[in-house]
């Protein structure tokens, strides 16, 4: 068995931002109604959540008031800025003291470069609901992005001339999010995505299996978040004009672009009503006039969602090839060495050792062998 990577990421911003609800809504299943009884976040609260199997979320979700954080700045230094995998940083919307916000998160960017030049950024402008109403076209959120992306070029330039830091790679990404809606589905995706061991690996199963079962795409979501970890295909996160030819042949381009986090919102908030009423939810599959789904475990960490438009698909046939797939799909989370299943995906990659016993054996069929 591979022992779990562990990814150290901070959840910071000013006290009231939103934080400690959008943490307890992904990870806890709060709604966002439950969300009202929490109370502020004192100093720093160490939680590990265990995500996919094989990786292990140690996330600090770091109080914002600001005594708390002069502290982080100063004599907690080192604790809290080394070996970041990422900063997630939440910003109030309606917040009145913007430069004094900006400021603060300047602070926090040189101590996060300084002391882990390789972490990941990402700025969630929090409490969008409140706001779009009188500004449908988010204008104050642009703003406020530039803004933001200012201060990170600035900060970059700055340790760069003091030759402190050469080259930073990382870019800060900024969401608009809100716990009343699936925005909040889309940010954290997009985090948890880059953190996930071997996702190119995944991505390449996941594109042979929707070309298998003549889909239009497949997802597969985390079992207990029901967070996006991956798709076929094209890029999670890519403009509709980098589909691939699969995707544009079979009409994903009309798809909507929400899809992901409204059906990780719609999932999550039907399993807790399953939960409530002591019933288990354990899948969904259907056949439409114009297409067939079934969303579906595929290992004990994993849905899969499966999504064809040919007339030929049956719910049965996607279903026999999940199945069929679980097992090599489950060797990615718990092992450094694939070595149970043999793969010409795996054979050419280069996230994992591949050792599979009899691989040169024609007469033992690959995973991903034509099937007769």
């Amino acid at each position: 068995m591979a022992t779990p990577a562990r990814k150290k990421v901070l959840l910071m911003g000013k006290s009231g931002s939103g934080k400690t609800s959008m943490r307890s809504v992904i990870f806890s299943n709060y709604t966002a109604r439950d969300t009202r009884r929490l109370g502020a976040t004192i100093d720093v609260e160490q939680s590990a959540v265990r995500f996919l199997g094989g990786l292990v979320l140690n996330l600090w979700d770091c109080g914002g008031q600001n005594a708390f954080v002069d502290n982080y700045l100063s004599s907690q230094k080192d604790t809290i800025f080394s070996n970041v995998a990422v900063l997630i940083y939440v910003f109030d919307i309606t917040s009145t003291e913007w430069e004094g916000d900006l400021r603060y998160f300047e602070d926090i960017l040189f101590a996060l470069r300084e002391n882990s030049p390789e972490a990941g950024i990402w700025v969630l402008i929090n409490k969008m609901d409140l706001v779009d109403k009188e500004d449908p076209k988010r204008l104050k959120f642009e703003q406020r992005k530039n803004d933001l992306l200012n201060v990170d070029n600035q900060v970059r330039k700055t340790l760069k001339d003091e030759g402190k830091i050469d080259n930073i790679r990382e870019v800060l990404r900024c969401f608009p999010s809100s716990i009343w809606d699936e925005s909040l589905y889309k940010a954290w995706s997009s985090i948890i995505h880059t953190l996930i061991p071997n996702i190119s690996l995944i991505t390449s199963h996941l594109t042979y299996l929707r070309d298998l079962c003549l889909a239009v795409e497949v997802v597969l979501f985390e079992a207990d978040t029901f967070l996006v970890i991956a798709k076929s295909g094209s890029p999670l996160d890519c403009d509709p004009s980098d589909l691939d030819q699969i995707e544009l042949k079979n009409g994903a381009k009309e798809l909507d672009q929400q899809r992901f986090e409204k059906i990780s919102e719609i999932v999550k908030g039907f399993k807790k009503t399953c939960s409530r009423n002591h019933e288990q939810y354990h899948g969904f599959e259907a056949k439409f006039d114009e297409c067939t789904v079934i969303l579906e475990p595929l290992t004990k960490n994993t849905y899969i969602m499966i999504i064809s438009v040919d007339p030929r698909a049956e719910t049965g046939a996607l279903l026999y090839n999940v199945h069929q797939s679980s097992a090599h799909m489950a060797e990615f989370a718990s092992k450094h060495t694939l070595e149970d299943h043999k793969c010409g995906i795996c054979r050419q990659n280069r996230e994992l050792k591949y050792s599979v016993q009899g691989d040169d054996d024609d007469s033992i069929p690959a995973w991903d062998d034509p099937r007769p």
